[in-house]
């Protein structure tokens, strides 16, 4: 799974012929293609976040412990208690060992030397051998600093990738779209650069910019909308809309007047830009799944007319906008996330005052 910590350990893994490098599109997920690896065989490494624990305790507590599939974790670890964090990652960060000692999962953490890595690594092999059970090796930031950052493109992972001609960037997309909403319009946006992105082009009370949840920005914008009274934007990255792929039917057939944008880079560019499983053609998709109206734009010419074709239908719509990442990350958000939920529910109390956008 993706994560800036692991980008080093990652790279070298997908460039390692003996390895099998699968770029799964959630935690559950990759526990699960891991533990049906291991019926056949092999030994298996799951390498994820230690936001994304809770997703994989599914799969671990009633597949990987009860059927004595011992997966190793290697988890990197994030809001660890002293040291200075967003403060999305407070929760986890404090109750990650615990949840581990909770199910029963042996854990420890790996030295920032390679020599420890490897003595980490064979530990935890003996103690899965003779337990049968997952062990988890808990990793600091810093701890891979060398070598390659990114994953190759193309080695089993056929996605789109990012050009740099005739296309936006994210920033220049999500600016465009900013100046043509109207004001009295919220905008959920998922978790990383895309809120970072929308703040830097003009902050607005109805924006709700996701720290965390990463993947979940398509469901709280569905609550949202399916509330009325107010037109609902949602701005997703591709990589983060496949982590909850199944949500797009719940929008489909739910019909609430929402505008999910999906920004396409092909890429988990919050994170050190791991190349996703794909192409992935989201519009196409969403409208087989019976949202009321998509487009798909390749080139800034063709952003005018989707965009115009999408305000003027009624229900769940879908824009995806193939976009180029971004060299230089927007700054972050400055505001406290208490203050962010707070006066977007303020607004739901007040009278809505339609205005031309700014």
């Amino acid at each position: 799974m993706p994560c800036s910590y692991l980008g080093p350990l990652l790279a070298r893994a997908a460039r390692r012929p003996d390895v099998t490098y699968f770029p799964a599109t959630c935690e559950s997920e990759a526990v699960s293609v891991a533990a049906g690896a291991w019926f056949t065989g092999r030994r298996v490494v799951v390498a994820l976040q230690n936001s994304g624990l809770g997703d994989a305790l599914n799969p671990l507590a009633s597949l990987c412990l009860p059927y004595g599939v011992p997966v190793l974790l290697l988890m990197s670890v994030r809001g660890e208690p002293g040291t200075r964090d967003e403060p999305h990652h407070d929760v986890m960060g404090r109750t990650t060992a615990r949840i581990l000692d909770d199910v029963g999962i042996a854990h420890a953490w790996v030295p920032a030397d390679s020599a420890g890595f490897v003595r980490a690594v064979e530990e935890a092999e003996r103690a899965m051998d003779a337990s049968r059970r997952a062990y988890c090796l808990l990793i600091r930031k810093g701890t891979f600093r060398d070598g390659p950052q990114t994953v190759p493109l193309g080695r089993s992972v056929p996605q789109q990738v990012p050009g740099t001609g005739d296309r936006l960037s994210r920033a220049q997309a999500i600016r465009w779209l900013r100046e043509r909403l109207p004001e009295e319009q919220v905008v959920v946006t998922t978790t990383g650069l895309t809120g970072r992105e929308l703040y830097a082009a003009g902050d607005r009370p109805t924006h709700l910019y996701l720290s965390g949840s990463m993947g979940c920005a398509s469901a709280v914008g569905l609550g949202i909308a399916r509330a009325g009274g107010r037109p609902v934007a949602v701005f997703d990255g591709d990589g983060a809309s496949l982590m909850r792929f199944g949500t797009l039917v719940s929008v489909a057939a739910s019909g609430p007047d929402l505008l999910h944008v999906i920004y396409n880079n092909g890429c988990y560019d919050s994170t050190g830009g791991q190349p996703l499983q794909g192409p992935v053609p989201f519009a196409a998709t969403a409208g087989l799944l019976g949202y009321a109206a998509t487009a798909y734009c390749a080139a800034p010419a063709e952003l005018p007319s989707a965009y115009g074709k999408l305000m003027a239908q009624p229900g769940p719509r879908l824009l995806e906008i193939k976009v180029t990442t971004d060299p230089v990350p927007a700054p972050r958000v400055p505001l406290a996330l208490p203050e962010i939920a707070t006066r977007l529910r303020a607004l739901y109390a007040s009278p809505v005052t339609t205005a031309t956008a700014s």
